[in-house]
């Protein structure tokens, strides 16, 4: 029995593009979200004014924070705008329960080991595109309004807090909303987790090469020929 592979384009340019500036921004902000959190080095001898690490880490911090709401916007304007079917969010309708039919229950079961036939989707399964809105979407937007409105806390009354400051009255503090932007971080390895496990799992399992299609933008449909050929 020989297998037929098919070669199928998932991926466009852009949205790789996308996927790779935003796993490098997250990284870049979740390090140094956390130094500034909690700092590990002891602290300076001497004068602080020649000790400017903190003021460094939080540089590195704002800078990679302004790529990331660059890179979600262009992506929004992507998915809204762009001459790609698969990265538009036409496919996902959360709110239809015909959605949460059939489709999403089979893929469900197949990442629970419960069936053991995986399905066969061309971009992402109804499983995925759920996960992807929850903690890509709807965190990425809770993180950059709250980072935003922390940020414009620097210049009191400028233009950012002049937009932004809203936030803080829907967490009655500052401090809280310091505390849940800090919280809302651990959302992004979490996901991490589950979307390693899921690509790695679709790898192993129906060899779509879904691990390299985010490089190449190609995914591979493998069935096994009778004859052979």
């Amino acid at each position: 029995m020989g297998r037929i592979i098919e070669e199928i384009y998932v991926w466009r340019l852009p949205v790789r593009i996308y996927h790779w500036l935003n796993a490098l921004s997250i990284t870049v902000l979740f390090i140094t979200g956390l130094y500034i959190a909690a700092p590990i080095m002891n602290a300076p001898i001497g004068e602080a004014v020649w000790y400017k690490q903190m003021a460094w880490w939080r540089y590195i911090h704002f800078g990679a924070g302004f790529v990331f709401i660059a890179n979600f916007l262009y992506r929004l304007y992507w998915a809204l705008f762009g001459n790609d079917e698969l990265a538009r969010f036409g496919g996902f309708q959360p709110w239809s329960p015909s959605w949460w039919g059939h489709p999403f229950k089979e893929q469900l079961a197949s990442y629970l080991f419960i069936r053991t036939e995986e399905p066969n989707h061309t971009g992402h399964n109804p499983v995925a595109a759920l996960t992807h809105f929850i903690f890509i979407f709807l965190g990425s937007w809770f993180m950059i309004l709250t980072g935003l409105a922390m940020y414009g806390e620097n210049n009191p009354g400028g233009f950012i807090d002049t937009y932004f400051g809203w936030v803080v009255m829907i967490f009655s503090s500052s401090h809280s909303m310091h505390m849940m932007h800090h919280a809302g971080a651990w959302i992004f390895p979490f996901y991490v987790i589950l979307h390693l496990y899921a690509v790695t799992r679709h790898d192993v399992v129906d060899r779509t090469s879904v691990t390299s299609s985010i490089i190449t933008g190609y995914k591979h449909r493998v069935e096994e020929s009778p004859s052979g050929r």
